[in-house]
């Protein structure tokens, strides 16, 4: 497959300068031509595939200074490289062209070998910045598409779990109702933490319990319980058993 040539643009009131610079640049490049600013912005917006514009300065109806003002406010300068052309040697000239978008700058009469050199540059340049950002702008669309298709997943799969987890809990509990109930343990108000209380109770509570006495019963029956016992110990501390009168 033969590769498209690319388009460049000439604007220059003067048919000879147009000629001479599609003869400097050969056949490599399909040419588009026009003799005033008001003809070039017809033409670039005729034709957005533009790839140069040779852009010459002094010019009737609009100059081209004018088609960089309006090429900017339309951005089309992001897209469309101009390189200037002129007679014109002022600084302040040059300068201004280059304020506004111009990417380089040609003067007449023209150097043929300068001509080809500073065309394919910028062509070179513009096109490996139009790669640039097709790759960038690919790689934000994958990484977006990726994004948008785990955020897809991750979805379904918290909405699969909320689905399941309320009849799982109902099972659980259904299925533990008759073993609780089989050994005493769940108590008739049904209470899912209060089933198993009695389990984590001193032994010695849930034997008074089996046995039918009252804590505090079981305390008097053993002599006070452990409050007790400590309190004959200090009495036996602080206050000795006298000798009894047989111990002479």
């Amino acid at each position: 497959m033969i590769p498209e040539k690319q388009k460049i643009l000439i604007v220059d009131d003067s048919e000879m300068n147009r000629a001479i610079l599609t003869g400097i640049l050969d056949d490599g490049y399909d040419f588009l031509e026009a003799e005033n600013g008001l003809q070039a912005l017809d033409v670039l917006r005729a034709h957005r595939d533009i790839s140069l514009v040779l852009l010459d300065i002094v010019m009737p109806e609009l100059d081209g200074f004018g088609v960089l003002s309006v090429m900017g406010e339309q951005h089309w300068i992001d897209q469309t490289p101009v390189i200037m052309i002129s007679a014109e040697s002022d600084s302040m000239l040059v300068e201004r062209a280059y304020q506004l978008g111009a990417t380089d700058y040609i003067s007449r009469p023209f150097d043929k070998s300068v001509v080809r050199r500073r065309v394919i540059n910028t062509l070179m340049l513009y096109g490996k910045q139009k790669h640039l950002m097709r790759m960038i702008t690919e790689q934000v669309y994958r990484r977006e598409k990726s994004n948008r298709l785990m955020t897809g997943i991750l979805s379904h799969i918290v909405e699969f779990r909320n689905a399941e987890s309320g009849p799982h809990s109902n099972r659980l509990g259904a299925s533990a109702a008759p073993a609780c109930a089989q050994d005493g343990s769940l108590r008739p108000d049904g209470g899912r933490y209060r089933a198993h209380q009695h389990r984590f109770r001193p032994a010695r509570h849930r034997q008074n319990q089996h046995s039918g006495f009252h804590p505090q019963q079981a305390r008097q029956a053993d002599g006070g319980g452990i409050r007790g016992r400590q309190d004959a110990c200090r009495r036996r501390r602080f206050h000795p058993a006298k000798p009894s009168d047989d111990a002479g």
